[in-house]
């Protein structure tokens, strides 16, 4: 009986709750061009994310300031949609492949403040690409950064939105980067 009021009290003061607890990205890459790369090459794709915190979305106009981490590790979403591009384009993605794409998310955070009247949501993203090919290394920065200015607090899906479009615009400009491609189709 106990264990069945804790939980009514626990579903009560939730539906309380301000706002969504876990954001939700979801980058959606366009159609990618087949035949980029020949037969039989391969790559393996390897991320990490270096950023200090695991929110993606933080209100500091709240008291305390509250973060919003992400329902996947964002390097777990970055390399999914990156691998789905290569293989489009006819990489083949081998764990022991002699060529390794590397990316390290250095910043992925909207932070969202109060200066009188007015909500600022601010989103950064920030990523580094390193392709590695038989001793050739070549190291690529992507950095996205968008200010929006609200009379209201801005809801979290419009904030997913804002890092969703920084987030496909740079994996979108990685896959077609011809210095990355000339990396990776290297013998």
């Amino acid at each position: 009986m106990k264990k069945i009021i804790l939980l009514a009290c626990f579903l009560i003061l939730a539906g309380c709750a301000k706002q969504p607890v876990i954001a939700n990205l979801n980058p959606q890459l366009g159609e990618q061009p087949s035949g980029v790369y020949s037969a039989g090459t391969s790559a393996v794709i390897i991320g990490q994310d270096s950023r200090k915190s695991k929110d993606v979305v933080v209100y500091l106009s709240d008291e305390p300031a509250t973060g919003l981490a992400n329902l996947s590790a964002p390097q777990d979403v970055i390399a999914k949609e990156l691998v789905d591009g290569l293989q489009r384009q006819g990489l083949v993605i081998d764990r022991s492949a002699p060529v390794q794409v590397k990316f390290d998310i250095n910043e992925l955070l909207v932070r969202v403040t109060r200066a009188n009247m007015l909500y600022t949501a601010e989103g950064k993203t920030y990523l580094t690409l390193t392709v590695e090919n038989r001793g050739a290394v070549d190291t690529r920065i992507y950095k996205r950064e968008e200010k929006k200015d609200s009379a209201t607090r801005p809801d979290l899906p419009k904030l997913e939105k804002m890092l969703n479009t920084q987030l496909a615009d740079i994996i979108q400009q990685m896959l077609q980067d011809e210095e990355v491609r000339k990396l990776i189709r290297r013998k």
